[in-house]
């Protein structure tokens, strides 16, 4: 360096976390650190004195050349991220792997003469970051699309098919090689109307509402789907997709309905045909009366099913639309570069399907079918633990009134359901005072009689009894008598679904306890929940501890993972591997016996209950012969009860799909370790 430059302290740029070069106004290097020095095996004593194009011949450096000018002339100040601008100058890691950076050139106030400084970041770690959420994006994406229960085209602007998924494999019979590179003219009844839906769609129209098509399988059979389109680009090319739902069942219900309307009229016919005589006419009169009574019935309940499955269809297509959509613009944000904007849209999908599942858990719940973890549980401290969401939740215009019975009995059922029923009768009694009100909820030990046992269709004994009363509008008697019916709702359009108090309902019935409702008009409401009293103790470890971080695995720990169901087992493997385990996957129960009954090691076995050969129960019994006191985590989107008996069943729990990844985690730990 020349005496004439005036030099940075080398002590304080070799500290520096990062590269720095200083470069002079004849854009020669004056000074580079030691970070610099081992990025690029060149010492300071090599480069010193000449200019960045001798140190790499081989770079293109005509952006960051162009930046040092402009830093040294007019003082301006450029910034080159990875992303946009990948690997500037060829530097290295100590291992001798690509040192992905980023650079920032900025003059430099001197005395003597114009300085311009470079400053090198490591972003290795950042971009690697970078790439794995947007890898966990698109499997998340494709998750959905595969395990879809409807079957998924895409088709490009001239209608040749682009992509299928399983369920069109299914659904129409071909193989997905006879089906993508293939016109859907192939797939229709062409007066069924695809043409005008498809040609809706490509001509602009955002989205083309469904409508019944006539399809063609395969094997030439006729089926009967209804259709949704939707348009959309991704460079410069229009594309369209196409969702199928399977309405053969539907249609066979209209069928079945009109066929039962068709009995009920021709009966009425006869029955007026029978006058001849009267004793005649009382006892044909008397078989048809009860013919055309259960024809009611059936009208009724194809009724009840009609509304049942029309309301689910309604949620599930807008809950499904908002998860497509919001993935549709997180992939186009990404083919774009625009990585940052894609949180709010991430976000939103994974809020739909966790609206999804919750609205299925409240169906199974409904009809009793909800899994359920039991546990011994003390009313008081969960109605305590809540309070704070429940003010929050009801706002300042509902006062809350606690009567919470000293010595209360404990109870034995899902903590979590309980949780959600409090918070429903709770969201309901707000909404029954729009001008405000007071809210109590009171617990209380009650012995019921054989007199209200048989009122509330439970065993007489002891109960333990939560009271949730409002003092709002109440509930004319035919609104009572409707109150439980699943998607019955008083509320507004968009303002509620209908299922909260069924859910309530079923939950409580699954849990061996009763719901009563008692309102009057002017008055208000209270609602009694009574569970069965649970003799034992309260069971502390069963409180599951927060974490911060998901449990590792310990050194060689092994986990077998049953699922038929690919994705899924996918999954579950890869998070076992994320957190160090050494996983190993079988499709079927035969597959898993055979490497059960091997000699590796084996701490944990995961299993689907519904598998197509060996359930899992029989699974983790059989497997008792050769692994004594294996431990089991079981998986299942059912309410089916493990059963059995033995020894085994200690070492065993169960796990709700869809269940969260870092709960998983926490279950596998605790079980582990157990």
């Amino acid at each position: 360096m020349s005496p004439d430059h005036q030099s940075i302290d080398s002590a304080v740029l070799d500290a520096i976390d990062g590269g720095v070069v200083v470069i002079d106004r004849a854009e020669h290097i004056v000074q580079w650190n030691a970070w610099m020095a081992s990025a690029s095996r060149l010492s300071s004593a090599d480069v010193r004195g000449k200019s960045l194009s001798e140190v790499f011949p081989d770079a293109d450096l005509k952006r960051l050349s162009a930046a040092v000018r402009s830093a040294l002339t007019v003082g301006a100040s450029t910034t080159f991220s990875h992303s946009l601008n990948p690997s500037l100058l060829p530097l290295h890691t100590r291992a001798g792997r690509e040192l992905l950076h980023a650079v920032t050139v900025s003059p430099v106030d001197s005395a003597a003469e114009p300085l311009c400084l470079v400053f090198v970041s490591d972003v290795t770690l950042a971009a690697r970051r970078e790439k794995y959420l947007r890898d966990q994006q698109n499997a998340r994406y494709n998750a959905i699309v595969e395990s879809a229960a409807d079957a998924i085209i895409t088709t490009d602007s001239e209608g040749v098919i682009q992509f299928a998924n399983p369920a069109a494999v299914s659904q129409f019979g071909y193989a997905l090689d006879e089906l993508v590179g293939q016109s859907t003219i192939m797939l229709f009844d062409q007066d069924s109307g695809w043409s005008a839906l498809w040609r809706a769609a490509i001509d602009g129209a955002q989205s083309v509402n469904s409508r019944e098509l006539t399809a063609l399988r395969k094997d030439g059979t006729r089926t009967y789907v209804e259709a949704s389109a939707a348009r959309w680009t991704m460079s410069s090319r229009v594309f369209v997709t196409v969702i199928l739902r399977d309405v053969n069942e539907r249609r066979a219900l209209d069928a079945a309905l009109r066929a039962s309307e068709e009995h009920a009229r021709q009966a009425a016919e006869e029955l007026a045909q029978l006058n001849r005589t009267l004793e005649q006419r009382v006892e044909e009169r008397s078989a048809q009366l009860m013919a055309a009574e259960q024809a009611l019935r059936q009208s009724q309940k194809m009724e009840a099913i009609g509304q049942l499955t029309g309301g689910i269809a309604h949620d599930f297509n807008n809950l499904l639309q908002g998860i497509m959509g919001a993935l549709h613009v997180t992939r186009r944000l990404i083919d774009a570069g625009r990585i940052g904007e894609t949180d709010r849209f991430i976000t939103g999908a994974y809020e739909s399907a966790n609206r999804a599942a919750s609205l299925t858990h409240r169906l199974l719940a409904f009809s009793r079918q909800q899994p359920i973890d039991p546990r011994p549980l003390n009313q008081n401290q969960l109605i305590i633990s809540v309070e704070e969401l429940l003010r929050r939740t009801l706002g300042e215009t509902v006062q809350m009134k606690f009567e919470l019975a000293e010595c209360l009995w404990l109870v034995q059922c899902d903590g979590n359901q309980l949780e959600n029923a409090i918070l429903n009768l709770a969201i309901n009694a707000r909404d029954a005072m729009p001008r405000g009100g007071e809210l109590t909820i009171q617990t209380a030990n009650v012995v019921l009689s054989a007199a209200e046992s048989r009122a509330r269709e439970v065993q007489p004994g002891e109960y333990v009894r939560l009271s949730i009363r409002d003092n709002g509008m109440g509930m004319p008697p035919e609104i009572q008598s409707r109150a439980f019916d699943p998607f019955f709702t008083t509320k507004p359009i968009g303002k509620g679904t209908g299922l909260g108090l069924s859910m309530v309902y079923g939950f409580v019935k699954q849990s061996g306890g009763a719901t009563t409702l008692d309102s009057r008009e002017g008055q208000g409401t209270t609602i009694e929940i009574c569970l069965p009293r649970y003799h034992g103790e309260l069971d502390e470890d069963s409180v599951e501890q927060e974490r911060n971080e998901p449990p590792r695995a310990a050194a060689n720990e092994v986990v077998l993972v049953v699922e038929d169901e690919g994705i899924v087992r996918m999954l579950v493997v890869q998070v076992l591997k994320d957190l160090g385990y050494h996983a190993l996957e079988a499709d079927s129960g035969a597959a898993a016996l055979r490497i059960l009954h091997s000699e590796q090691r084996i701490d944990l076995l995961i299993t689907d209950l519904g598998l197509p050969d060996i359930n899992g129960r029989e699974l983790a019994e059989r497997s008792v012969v050769k692994r004594k006191g294996l431990k089991v985590l079981f998986m299942t989107g059912y309410a089916e009860r493990v059963g059995g008996g033995g020894a085994w069943q200690r070492e065993h729990e169960v796990i709700t799909k869809p269940f969260d990844m870092d709960a998983l985690s926490a279950r596998i730990r605790d079980l582990i370790e157990r």
